[in-house]
């Protein structure tokens, strides 16, 4: 009898533990619907929605922006989130209605790309399932519908709005005439085909605030994800002088091409390009507030600056680009107040180009810095994290002199896995020593002078002579006995 008692405890006891274990961690689900119209239509069926996780924001990047909200502006989902570049959770199709669900959905945080080929495509942003069932219809406000694809014209003259949700798609290159206003409005897309770009020669406008128009390639929109995106060509901005804003671009060729004296670029997301941001033969152009980033090809930078004359380039973040920023032949630039971080190439200093870089972040893979090609470069008040924070090199027929050519760092912070200065370029020097280098002031995360010496390739390692000149030698002594105050992003 005891024994039958004991046993009915022990499955009694274990039914209880197994029945609380069950209700504490039981998943929580819901169902997600919604209903999507069709402009002028009838028949909303066939319409495609696919559902996706949010927070697609890299943590990296987010770590930034809460570190120095100073630069740039806080990058979301809606900036970045691109349907063909992931798969979906689930994909349905609406009924004629326009009705969809998706029943039994995880609760979380989600967004939903809906699309209809020759209708364009929309995203609901800031989908949170926690209860048993929501309706997009009412977390997006306005009814949720779709338009017909608008071909743009191939030539342009007065008014012309990209107009909210609507997609606009560059069959052929277009041209707005000098007589022309573009409109950019709050969540317009501009689709450009693979080859064809948009030639700017009149003016624009752009949303304001935290609103932004959208400009990618129209390849793949609607295929199934993941597929091979081919780019577009871009945009060639030769219009009138002023701001540029406000803009998410993606995908193309070359992003934007500037061509127009006292261009201001300010409030750009700038990602996937091959070039993401050009300028030619202008003066006077700022490149601010922005975000560039996941620019990856090794032939191109995402932001590639030739033959200008007066160059700001400040506030900005740098994120995952091959090559980050390049000059070449540009004169009295400025690169102040940036982050440069995980990229491979950071900035190149080139062909006669004169710049200071100072207050700038960099953290990244490989090179912080390079100069060369008879280039004048200096740079203060950084703080430096690379495998070789600073890289000078040869340049074919271009061997630095006295006054051009010179690479001047003070009062930086440097920390690297290699060397703080790689220095292969070659000088002509009238002495015939080696050309020295001012690298004073600077913190080397040491106090060592033989751990300083190691941290430098210069005279000492390369001997005198090198190509057609001499080596030079760097020479830090004051040095830091701690981090420089004010070092750094401000």
């Amino acid at each position: 009898m005891k024994i039958k008692i004991i046993y009915f405890v022990i499955i009694a006891l274990v039914s209880i533990v197994l029945f609380s274990c069950d209700s504490g961690t039981k998943i929580q689900k819901g169902v997600i619907s919604g209903i999507i119209t069709l402009e002028g239509q009838n028949d909303y069926s066939g319409i495609t929605i696919m559902l996706y996780s949010a927070g697609i924001v890299p943590e990296k990047l987010k770590e930034i922006n809460n570190q120095y909200p100073q630069l740039a502006f806080p990058v979301e989902d809606k900036h970045i989130f691109d349907h063909r570049e992931w798969t979906p959770l689930f994909m349905v199709v609406t009924n004629k209605s326009g009705f969809f669900s998706f029943p039994e959905t995880v609760y979380g945080k989600y967004i939903i790309a809906y699309l209809k080929e020759g209708w364009g495509y929309n995203y609901i942003f800031d989908i949170e399932l926690n209860a048993p069932e929501i309706s997009v219809n009412n977390i997006q406000g306005d009814g949720l519908l779709l338009y017909p694809e608008t071909v743009v014209p191939v030539t342009i003259e007065g008014n012309y709005s990209f107009l909210q949700n609507k997609c606009y798609i560059v069959e052929n290159d277009v041209t707005a005439l000098p007589n022309s206003m573009l409109n950019f409005t709050k969540d317009s897309k501009i689709l450009i085909a693979p080859s064809k770009k948009i030639n700017i020669y009149g003016n624009c406008s752009f949303p304001d605030g935290d609103d932004f128009s959208y400009v990618t390639s129209y390849s793949g929109i609607y295929s199934s994800a993941n597929i091979e995106i081919l780019n577009g060509e871009g945009i060639v901005y030769t219009g009138m002088a002023g701001d540029i804003s406000n803009l998410c671009i993606a995908h193309l060729n070359t992003g934007i091409s500037i061509r127009t004296n006292e261009t201001t670029l300010h409030n750009l997301l700038v990602r996937d390009c091959v070039f993401g941001i050009t300028s030619l033969q202008v003066n006077d152009m700022e490149i601010s507030n922005s975000i560039i980033m996941n620019n990856k090809s090794q032939d191109a930078a995402a932001i590639s600056n030739y033959t200008v004359n007066g160059c700001d380039i400040q506030d900005n973040i740098f994120y995952n680009n091959y090559i980050s920023l390049k000059h070449e032949i540009v004169k009295n630039a400025v690169v102040n107040n940036n982050a440069f971080i995980s990229g491979t190439r950071e900035f190149i200093n080139s062909w006669e180009s004169t710049c200071t870089f100072s207050n700038n972040l960099i953290d990244n893979l490989s090179v912080g810095i390079e100069n060369t090609g008879k280039s004048n470069l200096t740079i203060n008040y950084n703080h430096i994290k690379a495998k070789i924070c600073v890289q000078t090199y040869i340049t074919y027929h271009w061997d630095n002199t006295v006054n051009y050519g010179w690479t001047k760092a003070n009062n930086n912070n440097f920390f690297t896995d290699q060397y703080v200065m790689e220095s292969r370029a070659s000088y002509i020097y009238p002495d015939g020593l080696p050309y020295p280098l001012d690298f004073k002031n600077n913190y080397w995360n040491t106090t060592s002078t033989t751990e300083i010496d190691k941290l430098i390739i210069d005279f000492n390692d390369l001997g005198l002579e090198l190509n057609y000149g001499v080596t030079s030698i760097v020479n830090y002594v004051p040095y830091k006995n701690g981090p420089v105050a004010g070092a750094g992003i401000q």
